[in-house]
């Protein structure tokens, strides 16, 4: 390990941590001046302390549903996405043909629709079977649409990284003697996922907020929650700026979610980043 190297991750490691420490001061400041505003009058600060989690039981039943449906969503998505990712840039047509079908029959529907049917299909099938619960089956299936939904942009990404890996090397491996799951793990997969991952992180950020469509369907995570509480308030007669408060809360959790998932992508990505190869910042 050179002295330039290592000069060079201590610069790295002191510039990340000065980011951190001044994110923390940015946030709170910002959040003392919400504070003091609310104690100001200009908003009524004592709801919206009410409301926010873990005292907040609504917000925080739906904050954690979120996260639920995130820990489903995300890798289920991946998966398929590598997986048919992987089949669009097979020799084998029938592979092929498969995954571009899929891609193209996914991509075009809206992720809301998709989300509906498989939620009513599930229903109309299983109605009648009092074994089982049909209403949390039916969610479930609401969740593999949206993970299906997503799943056919990760396969886009996923073909597009396999694709960038120079053919030269994988010939070279080849006329070495590499059998095809070491050229897979040791030369196509490291380099695919480093190019690909900034993609992906504008899409698991998409995928994030993607899961308030499941309140279509009467799952308990936070915008149906929100929806919930902006009843009640209409139903006791109807106050817009504690109604706003609800929706500010909501839209800031949904942005903290996004920020930490984010971040964590960045931090893998320049992890693996080898400089002069880096992908484009999306």
């Amino acid at each position: 390990m050179t002295k330039s190297f290592v000069r060079r991750r201590i610069r790295l490691t002191r510039s990340l941590a000065l980011r951190i420490v001044f994110g923390l001061i940015g946030a709170g400041a910002g959040l003392l001046l919400v504070y003091l505003a609310g104690l100001l009058g200009v908003y009524d600060l004592g709801y919206a302390l009410s409301l926010l989690p873990p005292r907040g039981r609504a917000l925080t039943t739906g904050l954690l549903t979120t996260l639920e449906f995130m820990a489903l969503v995300m890798p289920l998505g991946f998966g398929l996405g590598f997986v048919f990712g992987w089949a669009r840039t097979s020799r084998a047509w029938p592979a092929r043909a498969v995954a571009t079908t899929y891609v193209e029959f996914f991509r075009g529907m809206p992720p809301v629709v998709l989300v509906a049917f498989a939620f009513l299909i599930t229903i109309v099938v299983f109605r009648g079977n009092d074994r089982i619960d049909i209403f949390a089956l039916a969610t479930g299936a609401g969740v593999m649409a949206l993970a299906a939904h997503s799943g056919a942009y990760q396969a886009e990404i996923i073909r597009a990284g396999i694709l960038s890996v120079p053919t030269g090397q994988i010939e070279a491996a080849e006329a070495i003697g590499m059998s095809k799951g070491t050229i897979l793990a040791r030369i196509t997969l490291p380099q695919m996922f480093r190019i690909s991952l900034p993609a992906l992180g504008n899409e698991f950020a998409s995928l994030i907020k993607d899961t308030s469509l499941l309140s279509t369907i009467g799952a308990l995570e936070l915008t149906f929650q929100g929806k919930n509480l902006s009843a009640v308030l209409a139903v006791g007669g109807g106050n817009l700026d504690l109604v706003i408060i609800i929706w500010v809360e909501i839209a800031l959790l949904y942005f903290v979610i996004t920020i930490v998932v984010s971040r964590a992508l960045q931090a893998i990505e320049k992890r693996y980043r080898v400089p002069g190869l880096e992908a484009a910042q999306l």
